[in-house]
């Protein structure tokens, strides 16, 4: 968060001559998208986001599922484009903090601590992206969720892996359809790369999930 490094007493003193808003949105309902003007900054209070990239020929491809305290926008909005590049919806009803680029800076002049983390936050996006596009060139699907589970088991630096989203949602995000991603899990497990549960993977060869990966 950008700002639990205060105080509430110093958060007060910084909002004091800044202006902001809070906003519901019901599930489905589309809170930046590419036709509206990239001015304003998101924050996730409660619920959860989709930021997706939506095709003319209709196709629906998940790019990031974002929860509380995430950023939303945050690449996009010191970007030299007019208008967001994606597609932002909530999930499910959720609670959003936005903010105009002017009041931003402003914050940011007060205190560069909240700058530093922002652009914490733009790089491991940056990063995150990069993750994926990786993982939508692969073309098998075995190779799409080894490359997903090395990834996650070097961000956790565990073996234990806990999914913040429903399997349906990875389906959607490594762009394959669920009962072949139920299908590939299932065989990892026989082949005792992996044992999972729910929403935790438990990785239990490293050596056998990197064989599954290209290069």
């Amino acid at each position: 968060c950008l700002f639990n490094h205060l105080t509430v007493e110093e958060t007060e003193k910084l909002f004091e001559d800044i202006t902001c808003s809070i906003k519901c949105y019901k599930k489905s309902e589309v809170i930046f998208s590419p036709l509206q003007p990239a001015d304003r900054l998101g924050v996730i209070l409660k619920g959860s986001i989709d930021v997706q990239k939506i095709f003319a020929s209709g196709k629906v491809i998940t790019v990031s599922r974002r929860l509380p305290y995430d950023l939303i926008a945050d690449a996009s909005m010191f970007a030299s484009i007019n208008c967001y590049p994606a597609t932002v919806s909530a999930r499910e009803n959720s609670h959003v903090w936005l903010i105009s680029k002017e009041q931003l800076l402003k914050i940011f002049a007060k205190d560069n601590r909240i700058m530093v983390k922002f652009l914490e936050s733009v790089s491991n996006r940056t990063l995150a992206l990069n993750n994926m596009v990786e993982i939508l060139s692969l073309n098998s699907v075995p190779a799409k969720i080894a490359y997903f589970l090395t990834m996650e088991q070097r961000k956790a630096n565990s073996n234990t892996i806990t999914l913040k989203f429903p399997k349906k949602s990875l389906a959607e995000q490594l762009n394959v359809s669920r009962p072949s991603l139920s299908r590939e899990l299932k065989k990892m497990q026989l082949s005792g790369i992996i044992s999972y549960h729910k929403r935790t993977i438990n990785i239990h060869s490293l050596e056998k999930l990197a064989d599954l990966c290209p290069g």
